[in-house]
C-alpha cells in the first residue's frame, strides 16, 4: 500500500504496477483530476493559447494526467516523471497560472504533496475541493494559508520562504496570474457552456472541515466545535471525510460503505461549508473571472510579495479604469 491517509473505512491510496508503468488507485472520485488537469480533458482545447507575456500554451501546465474513471468511488491516475532541478523562471510564470486557474476554479488544498516538479512547471497531481467560492489565492494553498506556512504550501516546492524569492521570479508570478485570468475571462462563456454540457452534478467534491494534523489528538482532548460524525470516523480509525454535490447544500459523508448520511448539525463550519461545490450551471466561469476577482487577487499577491520594493515600482500599484498599473507593465481587462 502507498502511505497516505485512511478514509472511508481504512482505505488508501494504493500503488499499482501496470506493465512499464505505475499507477495509482485511488478509493475516491478521480473525475475532478480529469477534468481539470487529465489530457483527455474537454476544457483543454479551451487553454491552448500563449499567454501574452508566456512562450507556450498555457494548457501545456495543466492538462497532463492520465485518468481513469473507474467509478464514482475510485478510479486511476498514472504516475507523473518527477524532474530534480533549480526552478526556473518559466516555473516561477507558471506557479501565476496555476494560482489563478485554481482561484477560479475554486480548488483548494494544492499544499506541496499535491504538486510534482517537472521541466517546465508544478503539476497539480490531486484535486477534491473544486468548485469553492474563493475570496483570496492563498486559500487554494499554493501559498500561505492560516496555519500553514511556505514549508507545507504549494510554493514550498520552489522557495523555502519569501525571502528567497527575486525580483524576477515574483514578477514572473504575477504575469502567470495576469495571463491566465485574462484567457479565462476572454473565454469564460465557452468554458461555462463545456461545463453545462458535462453530467457531473451527482459526483462527490470533498469538503474539508479541519486540517489533516488536528485530527492526530482530537479524540484525547476534544474541543466543543467536535461534530459526533467526526468522532465516530475517527474511531473505526479514519481522517473524517466530508462531500457535497453541486448545487446539493448538504453535507455528506459515508455512514457505512455504502450508506451516504448528511451532517445536519454543522455548527460552526456552517458558513465554510457552504460556500463548498458552489457550482452554478452554466454561469459558474462567468460569476469567478470578473475585473474585481482579477483586481482583488493581483493585489493580494502584491501585498503578499512585497512587490512596491521587490519590483521598484511606483510607492503603490494604482487601478484606474478598470486597469492595474505596474510600473513598465500595464495590466488591463
Amino acid at each position: 500500500m502507498f502511505l497516505a491517509d485512511k478514509h472511508n473505512f481504512g482505505q488508501q491510496v494504493e500503488k499499482v504496477q501496470r506493465g512499464s508503468d505505475i499507477w495509482y488507485r485511488k478509493p475516491r472520485t478521480v473525475y475532478w483530476e480529469w477534468l481539470f488537469f487529465g489530457k483527455a480533458s474537454p476544457l483543454k482545447s479551451l487553454f491552448d493559447e500563449k499567454g501574452e507575456n508566456g512562450n507556450r500554451p498555457l494548457a501545456e501546465y495543466f492538462f497532463n494526467l492520465d485518468i481513469e474513471v473507474e467509478s464514482t468511488w475510485s478510479g486511476y491516475a498514472k504516475e507523473v516523471a518527477t524532474e530534480n532541478q533549480t526552478p526556473t523562471f518559466e516555473h516561477f510564470y507558471a506557479f501565476g497560472a496555476l494560482i489563478a486557474y485554481c482561484h477560479i476554479f475554486g480548488i483548494r488544498d494544492l499544499h506541496k504533496q499535491n504538486l510534482i516538479m517537472t521541466k517546465t512547471h508544478l503539476q497539480a497531481v490531486d484535486a477534491e475541493v473544486v468548485f469553492t467560492a474563493l475570496t483570496l489565492p492563498h486559500e487554494t494553498l499554493l501559498l500561505p494559508f492560516k496555519n500553514v506556512g511556505y514549508e507545507f504550501a504549494g510554493i514550498g516546492a520552489l522557495v523555502n520562504s519569501k525571502e528567497e524569492l527575486t525580483q524576477v521570479q515574483v514578477q514572473q508570478i504575477l504575469l502567470g496570474y495576469w495571463d491566465l485570468f485574462s484567457l479565462v475571462s476572454k473565454r469564460k462563456v465557452e468554458i461555462d457552456g463545456a461545463l453545462a454540457a458535462l453530467d457531473f452534478l451527482n459526483m462527490p467534491m470533498r469538503v474539508i472541515i479541519r486540517n489533516t494534523s488536528e485530527y492526530r489528538n482530537l479524540l484525547e482532548s476534544p474541543p466543543d466545535n467536535i461534530l459526533l460524525s467526526e468522532v465516530e470516523q475517527m474511531k473505526r480509525g479514519d481522517v473524517p471525510f466530508y462531500f457535497k454535490f453541486a448545487a446539493n447544500k448538504k453535507l455528506y459523508w459515508l455512514k457505512e460503505k455504502e450508506v451516504v448520511q448528511t451532517e445536519d448539525s454543522v455548527g460552526i463550519f456552517q458558513r465554510d461549508v457552504d460556500r463548498h461545490a458552489h457550482y452554478s450551471r452554466s454561469e459558474f466561469c462567468s460569476t469567478r473571472a470578473t475585473v474585481n476577482n482579477l483586481v482583488v487577487g493581483l493585489l493580494f499577491l502584491i501585498k503578499h510579495f512585497g512587490v512596491q520594493h521587490r519590483l521598484r515600482l511606483s510607492e503603490e500599484a494604482f487601478i484606474r479604469d478598470g486597469a492595474v498599473s505596474i510600473r513598465d507593465q500595464t495590466f488591463k481587462m
